[in-house]
Order: C-alpha cells, then sequence, then structure tokens
C-alpha cells in the first residue's frame, strides 16, 4: 500500500449522519478517488485472485465505493437544504460553506443562483397578479362622473314612462283585459289607471276614458 495517509470513508460517513456538514478539506474528492483507484490499481496486480490478500483488498474497495456514494449523497442534501434556507432568506449566515470542498462550493453558489431567481420570477408573477387585481378595483370614472350617469339614465326612464303610459279616468265598466304591457286589467267606472299609452288611447277613441293631465 502506498505511503499517503489514507481517508476512512467509515469514520466520515458516521459523522455525516449528523445534521451538520462535516468539514472536509478543499481537495477531499481528489484524493479519495485517488485512493480508490490505487484499491483498484492493486488489486489487479495481484495474480491469485483466490488468495486472501485479493480478498482483503476487494472487500476494502467494496466498502469504500459504498461509504463513498453515501458520503456524497448525504452531503448533497445539506447543501441543497442550505441552499433553498439561504435563497429564501430563512438563514442569513452561510452555516456550512467553510465546511465544503471546492466542488460542493461550487455547487452550492450555482444553486442558490437558481433558487434566488426561481424564487424571484415566482414572486413577481404574485406581485403583478395582486397589482392588476388593484387596478381592476380603481373605478374607471369619477364617482361624481357615474353617480350622473346615473341620474341622467334615471331621468330618461322616467322620461320614457311618461311617453309609454298615459293617466286616465274610466267613464264606464270596462271587462278584463290584458294590456300592451302583458298586465291583466279589470276597471270600473271612476277608477284612475295608469295603462299603456296603446289601450289608454283605444279606450279614450271609444269614449270609454277620459285622460288626466298630471302636472309636473
Amino acid at each position: 500500500m502506498p505511503d499517503n495517509p489514507s481517508i476512512n470513508f467509515n469514520n466520515i460517513l458516521r459523522d455525516e449522519r449528523k445534521s451538520k456538514l462535516v468539514p472536509l478539506e478543499s481537495d477531499f474528492y481528489d484524493k479519495a478517488a485517488q485512493q480508490i483507484r490505487r484499491l483498484e490499481d492493486e488489486k489487479t496486480k495481484i495474480e491469485d485472485t483466490y488468495g486472501t490478500k485479493y480478498a482483503i483488498i476487494e472487500d476494502e474497495l467494496k466498502t469504500s465505493r459504498k461509504a463513498f456514494e453515501n458520503i456524497i449523497e448525504r452531503r448533497t442534501k445539506k447543501i441543497i437544504t442550505e441552499a433553498s434556507l439561504r435563497a429564501s432568506s430563512k438563514q442569513k449566515e452561510k452555516q456550512d460553506i467553510d465546511s465544503m470542498t471546492r466542488e460542493e462550493r461550487a455547487f452550492y453558489n450555482r444553486l442558490l443562483e437558481l433558487m434566488t431567481e426561481y424564487r424571484g420570477e415566482i414572486l413577481e408573477k404574485v406581485s403583478n397578479k395582486k397589482e392588476r387585481k388593484e387596478k381592476q378595483m380603481i373605478p374607471s370614472q369619477p364617482v361624481e362622473n357615474r353617480e350622473n350617469k346615473q341620474n341622467d339614465t334615471a331621468s330618461e326612464g322616467k322620461k320614457d314612462i311618461s311617453k309609454e303610459y298615459i293617466v286616465v279616468r274610466l267613464l264606464k265598466d270596462i271587462p278584463t283585459f290584458v294590456g300592451a304591457d302583458g298586465r291583466n286589467y279589470t276597471l270600473a267606472k271612476e277608477d284612475v289607471a295608469v295603462l299603456s299609452a296603446v289601450n289608454a288611447k283605444a279606450l279614450i277613441s271609444r269614449n270609454a276614458a277620459v285622460q288626466i293631465i298630471v302636472e309636473r
């Protein structure tokens, strides 16, 4: 085995099960990859594939790879959580940035930028929607103008009614009939009624009623 100090993947994985990132050297992944490659090279140099040494190296290689993959997975989840909290402004300080490797810091910065941009776009949509809703609630014309318009409409309605209806006094009893407005009328002599112009004029022409002029 080489004289370079070896990495104990199992110890790192044990500590990595905690909530905090385990502080690692900036070039940890480079050294870890080199150590695994050394084990692979050493394994290929052993001629007796059924010997004890070969079995030990193979077991160490398998254990190192599995632990290494678990370390990457656990640290990746923690970095994603860190970036998410930072992007949402729930965490002001960079808690574990100093514990990251060179590759992890680059990943964290890209992830933070992406999450911040994404969150900003979503919040902007909500903000624009709120502004549009507020604009819709603003009257398109002054209140006075609307009131004047309503008054004008009411006046026009009154004018139309005075043109379409006539006040009459009955000179004789009139059998029940359906007026031009769709209503049923049963009128007796001396009754005063407001009838549609069509019906009123018909009764007046038959000397069955006389018009009453309403002064304004």
